[in-house]
């Protein structure tokens, strides 16, 4: 869980933040690189944007009424794994290593053209904060997380601060 005295706006605002980040981060690389895996076995730029884009869509069709994330945990686990993992991640912003993503957000083969992506990317992110700060205000519930199950507006926005800056991360590696 986030902290009680963690407002709102200040959630939005490293929301906000961690977007600009993710920006600056893939504007930096050249338009044959964006293509390019990071390493072997691993996605592109692109497929990285894609894939934050994708984690949007995903929460905005949720939000709206409709599927979002299926989760891949049982009942019995799901309370450990909040226990244990959700508040480094909440907290102390990390994602755990070899946290593979749900396949509704991988992304396919590409291209992605990078202003159409991170276009998408931005109105994505836009429509789920507002849905969110809706639900926030009404007392609402948040969104599916797959792993952990619900999770409130507030812990649903940080996460995906923290989701952000993890990728972001991806692309400011040294040597790219």
């Amino acid at each position: 869980m986030t902290s009680p005295v963690v407002a709102w706006s200040e959630l939005q605002a490293d929301h906000a933040a961690s977007l600009a980040a993710f920006h600056a981060a893939a504007e930096r690389w050249t338009p044959e690189a964006w293509e390019a895996p990071l390493g072997p076995g691993k996605w592109t730029p692109a497929q990285v944007a894609e894939h934050l884009r994708l984690s949007y869509e995903v929460l905005g069709r949720e939000l709206a009424g409709g599927t979002g994330l299926r989760l891949r945990t049982p009942w019995w686990l799901r309370p450990l794994l909040r226990l244990r993992f959700l508040p480094g991640v909440l907290r102390q912003g990390r994602i755990p290593a070899n946290a593979r993503a749900p396949r509704e957000v991988r992304p396919g083969d590409g291209p992605f053209p990078r202003a159409a992506v991170l276009a998408a990317l931005d109105a994505g992110a836009a429509a789920v904060s507002a849905a969110l700060t809706a639900r926030h205000g009404a007392g609402g519930d948040g969104v599916t997380h797959h792993v952990f199950g619900r999770l409130s507006p507030a812990e649903a926005l940080r996460f995906l601060a923290v989701h952000n800056r993890h990728h972001t991360a991806q692309l400011s590696a040294p040597g790219h």
